[in-house]
């Protein structure tokens, strides 16, 4: 018996969904397998839509709309042809065919070329056979592939954490007395010895502030509710950063969620961090950054060059087939309690109500199936693109030890390789949430 695939295909109301019907009217055969689905614009198509739809038994999306320059909105098909390549490869990463999820464009008269687009289409989905996306929790045995790319034990680099503690709580003391701020957050070393976010607001406070080689907490993560607390005008607060951390302020004034009046930035020159053991945190060995992207008060020696120039691991995920990666990461995934420690630790994940958590399924599952747990990381990741700055406090957060910040890696090096975007070190926006600037050519 034939496999017969179904296909959701989201079109255009001007253009693509109309040029269905110029299809229907000329009597161009389109195959039965369609499920069209009419959306006001290809732009409204979110990544939330398409998992959904894969969760719910699609073998294939496509998603149609209007060519470039003859958008309804203007730019709304603009946003399609950036977002739709960069969750392919999210999806493609995650163990899904690459083929199952196309984008192309249809105009109103273009009845031929939507006939042929789906025809196309559904030969090669045919071809594929049943998307094996849809997981069946009762059924499925988890099997938990320690598939860890190898990273060698390397000491933390001699540092000197006791003129940094002095420089420190030297400059936050003075902009506590002078009044330029209203506090500082930084770093504590808590009665258990384990260093801790701090928020001090009086100059005798400073004593508590420390630097060494455990300060693995973004402290930025804190800005946008300290700066948001309804006062006006608010005072600015001062905060301890990390070269990695300075980036997400950037990534944050890129957003506005604050000005950069409002905040003092502390820079510390940064020779690492350590993980639980004492060693350095792999994050760190192949990280080429020690000097802040952008401070007020730099402490340290100005430096440059790599922490330690030890090589990035590779990816072994990548050599996989589609099959192995999908059992992995559902392995991965299948851990997930759902706590939410990733979405608490970062600092880009500062929606007021986050879309996993809303009182309806509008857009996303909010269960603790399987199904559910690879959509919100799999949609959070997504949310992160062209945003993550790399820091990874993510997966040190996570009681399971869930690898996230591989999604994370995988969709950084996408962006840099379409768009040469590399978040942070700029305060300029994600560019899958931008217009084209000649990255995409139709045809």
């Amino acid at each position: 018996m034939t496999f017969e695939p179904k296909i959701i295909a989201f079109l255009c109301t001007w253009c693509s969904y109309t040029g269905a019907d110029s299809a229907g009217i000329a009597r161009k055969k389109s195959p039965a397998n369609i499920r069209a689905i009419r959306v006001p614009c290809s732009g409204r198509v979110s990544p939330e839509l398409v998992m959904r739809a894969f969760d719910q038994g699609a073998d294939g999306v496509l998603v149609l709309g209007c060519h470039i320059g003859e958008c309804h909105y203007e730019s709304g098909n603009h946003r399609t042809a950036k977002r739709l390549p960069v969750l392919q490869s999210l999806l493609t990463y995650a163990g899904l065919e690459p083929e199952r999820l196309y984008l192309d464009w249809v105009s109103a008269s273009e009845g031929d070329r939507f006939a042929h687009i789906t025809t196309d289409f559904t030969e090669r989905v045919r071809a594929l056979g049943p998307a094996r996306w849809r997981v069946n929790r009762e059924a499925w045995q988890p099997v938990y592939r320690a598939m860890e790319a190898a990273v060698a034990a390397v000491p933390a680099p001699a540092m000197n954490c006791a003129d940094k503690t002095d420089a420190i709580r030297t400059r936050a003391r003075d902009l506590l007395v002078n009044g330029d701020v209203e506090c500082v957050i930084g770093y504590e070393v808590s009665p258990h010895g384990r260093t801790r976010p701090t928020f001090v607001y009086t100059p005798d406070e400073t004593e508590r502030l420390v630097w060494n080689p455990g300060v693995s907490n973004n402290l930025t993560t804190y800005l946008p509710v300290k700066l948001n607390k309804g006062q006006q005008p608010a005072k600015a607060v001062a905060v301890v950063v990390k070269p990695c951390d300075s980036k997400a302020v950037n990534v944050m004034l890129a957003e506005n969620q604050f000005s950069r009046a409002q905040v003092h930035l502390i820079g510390v020159t940064c020779e690492g961090v350590v993980d639980a053991e004492g060693n350095l945190q792999s994050r760190c060995q192949s990280c080429d950054e020690r000097m802040p992207v952008l401070y007020d008060s730099l402490v340290g020696e100005p430096v440059e060059g790599k922490a330690l120039d030890h090589p990035a691991p590779v990816d072994e995920l990548e050599a996989l087939t589609p099959p192995e990666r999908m059992e992995y990461w559902l392995s991965q995934f299948d851990r997930c309690i759902r706590c939410y420690a990733c979405r608490q630790a970062c600092p880009m994940c500062n929606c007021p109500t986050c879309l996993y958590e809303r009182d309806d399924s509008t857009y996303a599952p909010l269960g603790t199936g399987l199904n559910e747990k690879r959509t919100f990381h799999l949609g959070r990741a997504y949310h992160l693109a062209g945003r993550c700055v790399g820091c990874n406090e993510c997966e040190r957060a996570c009681p399971m030890g869930i690898p996230i910040s591989r999604l994370n890696q995988k969709l950084a090096a996408t962006l840099a390789e379409t768009f040469g975007h590399h978040a942070g070190l700029e305060a300029i926006p994600s560019p899958i949430v931008t217009v084209l600037s000649g990255e995409y050519k139709e045809g």
